[in-house]
């Protein structure tokens, strides 16, 4: 009982958790965190390097001393006096013996530090390989949200009501257009029409004056010679009636 109870907590929780997680945030600290130790790292690799220089200056000592203390023993037997080299020797064995034990520990220190050193090499390649993995991640992320975004207005988007709003609209404009040009067209139709029209009554106007220049000319305004003339000359019957009406009425007569 206490088991599936705590399996529920733990998926109710665990659920809540998840849906409260964001990948990239995490990420981002994750490589935070990565860069964050690496001073850690430089500080220990520091420590390290100072104990490794102390555990040298040491034996360098302890091989100073024993060249010393080798030849002090050397010249008290060469002096004869064996209880002063003697001296010399216990404390030229003491010193080799420390000597030794300090070149045992500069062994193990500098072994440390290589290996420290190596650690941080592999952990720079590392934390640069999860960085570009991340950044990777998270450009993916940025254009996965991009994609959805564009993908969410295309599902909003009706293309069937669009189309048939653009088409009723196109339409409307091309009724209006049509129409435009049809005004104008009329317009231009009867501006030509009146400036014909202008035309004929000039030219017609022009040729009474100059059928009257004619008969003048050739002496044919008496009545006998201008009423034929006239109307074979003159097509309309109000031309002839204004021009000859009285001598008409008097050859009927005779």
């Amino acid at each position: 009982m206490w088991a599936r109870l705590k399996r529920f907590f733990r998926s109710l929780f665990g659920g809540l958790i998840e849906s409260m997680e964001d990948p990239e945030l995490i990420l981002k600290q994750s490589i935070r965190d990565m860069r964050d130790k690496i001073p850690k790292i430089n500080a220990n690799l520091a420590k390290m390097r100072g104990g490794l220089l102390l555990f040298e200056k040491e034996y360098e000592d302890y091989s100073d001393q024993e060249r010393k203390l080798t030849a002090r023993v050397k010249a008290a037997l060469e002096a004869g006096d064996e209880n002063l080299a003697a001296d010399y020797a216990v404390r030229l064995k003491q010193v080799q013996t420390a000597k030794q034990r300090n070149f045992e520990q500069m062994t193990r220190a500098k072994e440390a530090y290589d290996k420290a050193v190596e650690f941080k090499q592999d952990y720079m390649r590392e934390m640069d390989k999860k960085t570009k993995e991340a950044m990777q991640a998270i450009r993916e992320h940025e254009a996965s949200k991009w994609k959805a975004e564009v993908a969410q207005v295309f599902e909003s988007f009706e293309v069937a009501d669009v189309d048939s709003s653009m088409d009723e609209m196109m339409q409307k404009l091309r009724v209006k257009t049509a129409m435009a040009e049809g005004k104008l067209a009329m317009a231009v139709e009867s501006a030509d029409m009146k400036d014909i029209e202008m035309e004929k009554r000039a030219e017609k106007i022009e040729a009474q004056e100059l059928l009257q220049q004619l008969k003048v000319e050739w002496g044919m305004t008496d009545t006998k010679a201008a009423t034929p003339t006239a109307d074979k000359t003159v097509g309309p019957a109000e031309s002839n009636a204004q021009a000859v009406p009285p001598p008409v009425e008097k050859h009927t007569g005779a």
